[in-house]
Parts: structure tokens; C-alpha cells; sequence
């Protein structure tokens, strides 16, 4: 029985080192991804008998990039917190319910300098994103430029109708996303190692302030966006790894 004893704990021994990992570093790299995100807000309502307007969901294969960074929590496990660093954008289109062509398809993209801490364990990531707007554009289905300035009939003391303009590109404000996901090492090095990860996010805040909507029953149609990612990294250690 004793023999036996000694027999299995060498064995787990052998299996627990079999499984052993390596505990993820202090580290800095890059990280780049593509993304593809939608409006969940409302689309502007329209008059009896105009052609309604739907959202649409746009990928873009080449979405974020910038610097990345990972700071270790645990000894024993492999804990610890991101930071992404880097140029977002984020686009969706708009669209007729009917009759839909290149013309009147209309390709929003907002870009922004982007803050990304997240808490990853066990390959799980969870965090959020802040970003600070750099510019907006739109863009019709065959990539002409369109305008970024918004008219709306407001109505003076005198009852006759005014048209108000108003650009976006003036009205734009920061963002906070709730970001949750996957981060798995592919190749690992004593230099580094490579990942690759997936991301969902919800806009917890709208894109456009709402000074820019000149009628208040427009202001529940400033744009606050779903995204999923998918991307790579590289982290270059900045120590040893130690083995768990």
C-alpha cells in the first residue's frame, strides 16, 4: 500500500508538471484588429408615406492599432491587466427599408484615441475602452464623401418653419464601452509571445452631444454602438518568465 502511495504521487507529480505553465511576464508590444459594429440607438422617424430608415451592421477589417501592455497580478497564475493604448473608429450605415442603393446607403465612421484597461484571467478579459473623438466621416456605398452637417425645420415665434444647421463634426464627445472577451497565447518565446483575441463592446454613452440635435425628438437617435473584434497582439517580455 505504501508502494503504492509513492506510485501516485509520483504520477500527479509527473502530470502537474506535464501541465505546468509559464506565468506571463511583465511585457509591451502592439496590437492590431478588425472590427464590425452597429447604431442601437433609434433611427429619426419619418413623415406618412417617406421611406423608413434602418440601421445596418459594418465590418472593417482594419479597425484599431496601437500600443499594448500587460502587468502581471499573481505569481502563481496567469493574472494580470491590459492596457490597449491606440486610433479606434467605429462605423454603421443607414439605409432606406426600400429601394436601398449606393447613393442613399450611408457609411458612418467616427474615429477616436482610445484608453483600454481590462482585468484578464484564464484566457477571460473584462474592461472597458475610453475614447476621445478625432473626427467623423460618411461616406455614401460608393465612397464618395458626403456631408457631415445636419439641417432641421425648427419652428420661430412666428410659427413659419427655419432650417437650423448643425455639424457633427462640431458636436462630438467622448465614449465609454464595456468590453468583454478572449485573449489565447499561439506562440510563445523567450522574447514574447503572440495572441490572438476577440472582443465584444456596448457603448454605455452616446457619440454625439445633444446640443446638436436642434429638435429634442431627435436627441434618442445620437448613435451609441455594439462592436465585435477580433485581432492580434505581440507582447515583448520585459522579465523571466517563472513557471508555475
Amino acid at each position: 500500500m505504501k508502494k503504492m502511495f509513492l506510485l501516485v504521487l509520483l504520477v500527479v507529480g509527473c502530470v502537474y508538471q506535464g501541465f505546468a505553465q509559464d506565468i506571463d511576464p511583465l511585457a509591451v508590444g502592439v496590437f492590431l484588429a478588425g472590427k464590425g459594429s452597429t447604431n442601437l440607438s433609434k433611427v429619426p422617424s419619418v413623415a406618412k408615406n417617406q421611406t423608413a430608415i434602418e440601421n445596418g451592421f459594418v465590418i472593417t477589417p482594419l479597425s484599431d492599432f496601437g500600443i499594448t501592455g500587460y502587468i502581471p497580478l499573481s505569481q502563481r497564475k496567469n493574472m494580470g491587466v491590459l492596457v490597449d493604448i491606440g486610433l479606434t473608429s467605429y462605423t454603421y450605415s443607414q439605409k432606406p427599408t426600400t429601394d436601398a442603393t449606393d447613393d442613399n446607403t450611408i457609411k458612418h465612421k467616427f474615429n477616436y484615441l482610445t484608453i483600454g484597461p481590462s482585468f484578464t484571467a484564464s484566457y477571460i478579459t473584462f474592461g472597458f475602452n475610453l475614447g476621445l473623438p478625432m473626427g467623423v466621416t460618411r461616406k455614401n456605398g460608393s465612397g464618395t464623401e458626403v456631408s457631415t452637417i445636419d439641417n432641421f425645420p425648427v419652428l420661430d415665434d412666428s410659427g413659419s418653419a427655419t432650417v437650423v444647421y448643425s455639424d457633427v463634426k462640431d458636436n462630438l464627445q467622448p465614449i465609454l464601452e464595456i468590453r468583454v472577451g478572449a485573449m489565447i497565447p499561439v506562440v510563445k518565446t523567450s522574447m514574447g509571445r503572440l495572441n490572438v483575441f476577440a472582443n465584444v463592446g456596448y457603448m454605455m454613452s452616446t457619440m454625439i452631444k445633444s446640443e446638436h440635435y436642434k429638435l429634442s425628438s431627435l436627441k434618442d437617435t445620437s448613435p451609441s454602438l455594439f462592436s465585435a473584434s477580433i485581432g492580434v497582439n505581440f507582447l515583448l517580455g520585459l522579465e523571466k518568465p517563472e513557471t508555475e
